[in-house]
């Protein structure tokens, strides 16, 4: 046999490194697996975010006027919903992905919401492929054609919340939090009482487009006096997607204990 590229899938993601989305991946739809084994076609992943449809070359080859292969697209990251921008995405519906369009890049919003009930096992999307005969002819010269999904993500701001030692009086103004390249800006800790309790809280002046890694380096310090503070948490950690779903929208939050 010789297998040759028919028809090539990738997904980028702004929340990821260099935008290899690893949140999502495809796989054949169970229901429609038979015309794949007719014709004679493979799907192989070739990286994290990319997957490539397979014809053999010595085959006979498809039939372009009636031909349509299904892939199920699944969240593999339960958190998706949480980095993504898309509005009025409803997770628990069932969307289709019309392929081939003239455009390379593929967007959210191209993702159409179905009045079906998503079945049982199925991914939240079906990706139906028509193998028109230009796309065919394209493969057969070495050029598979190709689609982009490409994710945007939110902006946030960061709200911090940092719990006290236990008996240190929770006063105005005590804590600040600071970016040591200066590219983010907090004002003072307010006393606040959330989950029971008296502690901090702070809310970035900017808003974050969200990431899987920032390059901030962030330091809790200390009011002593004349002007002068100390540093008492070196390393706060950035926020999580989905860590604290109950901070408001627009918002992520993290938690310190001082």
């Amino acid at each position: 046999m010789n297998y040759r590229p028919l028809y090539i899938l990738r997904i980028e993601h702004d929340y990821f490194d260099q935008g290899v989305c690893r949140a999502l991946g495809f796989r054949i739809s169970s229901t429609e697996s038979s015309l794949w084994r007719r014709r004679g076609l493979l799907l192989r992943q070739t990286a994290a975010n990319e997957w490539i449809i397979l014809y053999d070359g010595d085959g006979a080859g498809v039939d372009t006027d009636s031909d349509v292969l299904a892939l199920d697209m699944d969240m593999t990251d339960p958190s998706f919903v949480l980095y993504t921008e898309w509005a009025d995405f409803h997770p628990s519906s069932a969307y289709v992905l019309e392929l081939p369009i003239k455009e390379d890049r593929i967007s959210a919003e191209m993702l159409k919401e179905t009045a079906l009930k998503r079945r049982i096992g199925a991914g939240f999307c079906q990706v139906r492929i028509r193998l028109t005969s230009t796309l065919f002819q394209e493969a057969c010269q070495g050029k598979p054609m190709q689609a982009i999904l490409h994710f945007g993500v939110p902006a946030c701001r960061w709200e911090y919340l940092l719990i006290p030692r236990a008996g240190v009086p929770v006063t105005k103004e005590e804590f600040t939090l600071e970016e040591a390249g200066d590219k983010l800006h907090f004002p003072p800790f307010e006393p606040v009482r959330m989950y029971g309790q008296d502690m901090f809280r702070t809310v970035s002046e900017e808003s974050v487009p969200m990431h899987e890694r920032y390059g901030y380096k962030l330091k809790v310090f200390s009011s002593v006096g004349d002007g002068r503070k100390q540093g008492i948490l070196k390393h706060v950690a950035t926020p999580e997607p989905g860590r604290f779903l109950d901070a408001e929208k627009g918002m992520v939050r993290q938690v310190c204990n001082l």
